[in-house]
């Protein structure tokens, strides 16, 4: 994957960077889990899905390319096998586990080179998510990723 400099790349390139790196790091070592690179509002749990958050732009400094952008990287598991799906949730949000999402991001805080540095700043606790109203509801957990261009 060739490198452009930080002030060009796409959103789409940033995002796709991200779920780029959390397959690498995380899906060897938890079952089935699949990573979108975009909001998925009809999923397959386990599953990871990434998102502009919100709020999603802030200036740093004059100019248009001084930014940070934040993304949200959400998981969500099924609610069907209540004490598994949660079992799977904790792994994620288990900061020393090498199943961890934040362990996962701050492996490579620069997503290969895309951006100039990226850390999480925020993590959620459960929460239940429900995109589509036919939809069930699934167990989950966010992250906010804050990234610098």
């Amino acid at each position: 994957m060739t490198t452009p400099a930080t002030d060009q790349v796409s959103l789409e390139t940033i995002m796709l960077a991200i779920a780029s790196q959390l397959e690498n790091e995380l899906v060897a070592q938890i079952t089935d889990l699949t990573v979108y690179a975009k909001r998925q509002f009809n999923p397959t749990p386990p599953c990871l899905d990434i998102y502009p958050g919100d709020p999603f732009h802030e200036q740093t400094a004059y100019g248009h390319r001084n930014r940070e952008l934040f993304f949200t990287i959400r998981a969500r598991v099924s609610t069907a096998d209540n004490e598994s799906g949660q079992s799977v949730l904790l792994a994620l949000l288990d900061a020393d586990s090498p199943t961890s999402v934040l362990r996962a991001l701050a492996s490579d805080r620069t997503l290969q080179g895309w951006v100039d540095d990226s850390v999480v700043d925020i993590v959620s606790g459960y929460a239940l998510h429900q995109d589509v109203g036919d939809q069930p509801s699934l167990l989950g957990a966010t992250w906010r990723l804050k990234v610098e261009l």
